[in-house]
């Protein structure tokens, strides 16, 4: 989770920090859920099961998320860093709105 906060610190652009964001945060917060849950299971003696429940649901929408939001902006046409090597949105024509900087 260091690393996450590191890059969204550091990286150049809008794309850079979601990427370094969602990745490292979903699997930090995953992990401390799959510790917790274990913890909580030796403490108490049975299974416990709302940790990894809560981990499940992080992991399918953490993603779907952030994928949403990288969507937005490259539709909203948020300028990158760096050119894009390929744009697969050509060839289906996607209207672009007013560029923001």
């Amino acid at each position: 989770m260091f690393a996450g906060s590191f890059g969204i610190a550091r990286f150049p652009d809008f794309f850079y920090r979601l990427h370094s964001g969602g990745i490292p945060g979903t699997l930090g917060v995953g992990a401390l859920l799959a510790a917790s849950a274990l913890y909580l299971t030796f403490e108490f003696g049975h299974f416990v099961f709302k940790p990894i429940l809560a981990m499940f649901i992080l992991v399918l929408t953490v993603p779907l998320g952030t994928e949403m939001l990288a969507r937005s902006a490259y539709i909203t046409n948020v300028k990158p860093s760096k050119a894009y090597v390929r744009d697969d949105t050509v060839e289906r024509e996607l209207e672009h709105k007013d560029p923001v900087e």
